[in-house]
């Protein structure tokens, strides 16, 4: 190689994988991911941060395989990434053979795109203020140990509804950034609440899995049939599940 020779890398997609239950990263070592039956090169990163170097950006179906987690189907669209960084959060169900107890709701609703929920009784925060000039939120009663930025959260509004915010940056513990204005009129102190992302496959099909942690397990359902918003509270641990309809 002659001296002063350049080797140029381009990063073409990051993936981060996240336990949806937890919102932590899932630090599972056995992952495979593939683009129809070829098996793609990812680089791991830690922190279930991987990395794919140099593939190029066409559009494609990635399979992800994590051992404890059920399969997850990825729409790599480069339309819709960001062209200097392009990376996908993929949240993940846990298998239902892991070793800790976990309650799924599932079931067939026609038009179903969409479908997550928080937990009612268990907010990470409130919020205090927000400024819709610099999109700054100031927050109450936060976990000085908790790092929100890049997470999904709801903002309450009672148990009726919540506003579905993305934290973009957190200078402080009390200041976030979020990453659009609220669309919705709040009450300070208003609860907020980690998001847990469901799946829907084809024909609205769909499933929802959270851990059995005791204690108080309603959570507040959102879902969206076509371009419509709903919401319904479903405690886990006392519903009948089979019998709920979205």
């Amino acid at each position: 190689m002659e001296d002063g020779a350049v080797i140029r890398c381009r990063l073409d997609l990051l993936v981060r994988l996240i336990d949806t239950t937890t919102g932590q990263a899932v630090t599972e070592r056995n992952v495979v991911f593939k683009n129809g039956d070829k098996k793609l090169a990812a680089q791991g990163r830690g922190d279930g941060n991987y990395i794919f170097i140099d593939t190029g950006r066409d559009n494609y179906l990635m399979t992800l395989s994590v051992f404890g987690y059920e399969d997850k189907l990825i729409d790599v669209n480069y339309e819709t990434l960001d062209e200097r960084m392009p990376s996908i959060d993929a949240f993940l169900l846990p298998a239902e053979n892991t070793n800790y107890d976990t309650i799924t709701l599932s079931g067939k609703r026609t038009g179903l795109v969409a479908v997550e929920a928080v937990q009612i009784g268990k907010p990470v925060c409130s919020i205090s203020e927000f400024n819709k000039k610099d999109l700054k939120m100031t927050l109450f009663l936060a976990n000085k140990q908790m790092n929100m930025e890049g997470g999904h959260y709801g903002l309450l509004h009672g148990e009726d509804s919540y506003e579905h915010i993305f934290v973009e940056k957190q200078f402080n513990p009390t200041l976030l950034k979020l990453k659009e204005e609220l669309a919705e009129e709040f009450t300070v102190n208003s609860p907020i609440c980690r998001v847990v992302f469901g799946e829907v496959g084809p024909k609205g099909a769909f499933r929802l899995r959270i851990r059995d942690s005791g204690g108080d397990l309603r959570y507040l359902v959102r879902y969206q049939i076509k371009d419509k918003v709903k919401f319904k509270v479903i405690d886990f641990k006392n519903d009948d599940l089979s019998e709920i309809k979205l």
